[in-house]
């Protein structure tokens, strides 16, 4: 994924705050954009930062996925 990218985040997937310990859930599936890798080499967390309901959030990479470019249009 590069920065500027759409995302989809599902529903019940934590969103930390940026320089907070506040922690968010989603309570719907919802779009998100990506803003960047936080991962280090090691880090089992694997963070990505995206920008998320309003602001910069960081969650699981794994929870992350991208949306499709074409959505079936020819």
């Amino acid at each position: 994924m590069q920065q500027g990218d759409l995302v989809h985040i599902p529903q019940g997937t934590q969103l930390v705050a940026r320089g907070s310990a506040v922690v968010n859930k989603t309570e719907k599936p919802i779009i998100a954009v990506f803003i960047g890798d936080n991962s280090l080499n090691g880090d089992a967390m694997e963070l990505c930062t995206v920008y998320a309901l309003g602001r910069e959030t960081l969650v699981k990479k794994r929870h992350v996925y991208p949306m499709e470019e074409n959505n079936g249009v020819s």
